[in-house]
């Protein structure tokens, strides 16, 4: 463990006969023995002390030796009752993944009052003479229907780079004073990383990852480990590609500490636009998707979870006439 973490408690606990019970959604996890040690141990772990200063605190304390003291917090952390104060984002990101603790159901008729209740947020345009852009924009939709016809590589590789690809003035200015790519990120970190599957007839999907000299073959996945991991068997019946967008979490926190993690979020929106823009104009498909199974998807990219993890998942193909 490195003891320049700052560990921060992350759940409740009680005292019972065995130990201190804590209590998780929907299970609890109970450390048993030495209550008095623990409890002082857990009233350092604020987040704003490191784990060097709280483990010399609790010797002090309870004249325990620091291995002893290590073992504890290591367990501690393990188990998810203390967490790196600067990776606080995982435990929200864990808790929002599929299939989601806290879901709600709501009903059509729910969501149509919604929609009516009070004045659009959505700002009006007052005039009927587009741009291109604009164009675009009016155009762009989410198609879930798909005539099952391919992709050519050019094809794939042209709306990767759309999607998240490195522009020709990146070869002029100096990495961290302008953005490099299609898309806008925080400090000119660009932690996204794309893979593609492209349809391989009825067997299978080929995986390739977007490095920055174009596509290049990851792995091949058979049919029913997509439609299982994206959740989507209608969908990907026609489909000719799939786009992910995962982030690796921990190139953008070394500069930004949790607030990263909202910036990944943003920057794949953005990613994501792209793609809807680029498919509206190329008069293709595109829907995206977000109820995939996060850590089955994160196995299938041989993503390294939760440090590594998809975002967000864009359903291409040719309209279906």
């Amino acid at each position: 463990m490195d003891n320049r973490i700052h560990p921060l408690v992350t759940v409740y606990g009680m005292e019972n006969n065995n130990g201190v019970e804590f209590l998780f959604p929907g299970r609890t996890v109970t450390i048993e023995g030495g209550k008095e040690t623990l409890l002082f141990l857990l009233r350092q772990c604020t987040g704003y002390r490191t784990a060097e200063e709280i483990a010399s605190a609790v010797c002090e304390q309870t004249g325990h030796n620091k291995e002893e003291v290590w073992e504890v917090m290591e367990e501690l952390l393990a188990r998810h009752i203390l967490v790196d104060a600067n990776r606080y984002y995982l435990l929200f990101h864990m808790a929002s993944e599929n299939p989601m603790p806290f879901l709600r159901e709501l009903s059509e008729e729910d969501t149509t009052r919604m929609l009516r209740e009070g004045e659009s947020p959505l700002v009006p345009f007052p005039s009927s003479r587009y741009t291109a852009l604009e164009q675009l924009l009016e155009k762009r939709e989410s198609v879930r229907q798909f005539s099952g016809e391919p992709l050519s590589f050019d094809e794939l590789s042209r709306l990767a780079w759309a999607v998240y690809g490195r522009i020709k003035r990146s070869e002029k200015f100096p990495e961290s004073s302008i953005g490099l790519g299609t898309v806008p990120s925080g400090g000119a970190m660009y932690p996204l990383r794309l893979f593609v599957l492209d349809r391989k007839g009825p067997s299978g999907w080929m995986v390739y990852i977007g490095y920055p000299k174009g596509l290049q073959v990851r792995s091949l996945v058979s049919k029913q480990q997509a439609i299982h991991a994206l959740g989507e068997d209608s969908i990907l019946e026609g489909a000719a590609a799939v786009y992910i967008l995962t982030c690796d979490f921990q190139r953008i926190i070394q500069k930004y500490g949790n607030r990263g993690y909202r910036f990944a979020l943003l920057e794949a929106g953005h990613a994501a636009q792209n793609a809807y823009l680029w498919c509206a104009e190329q008069n293709l498909g595109v829907v995206e998707v977000g109820g995939f199974l996060d850590e089955e998807l994160a196995n299938l990219l041989l993503l390294s979870y939760p440090r590594q993890a998809p975002l967000t998942a864009l359903i291409i193909g040719r309209r279906k006439s």
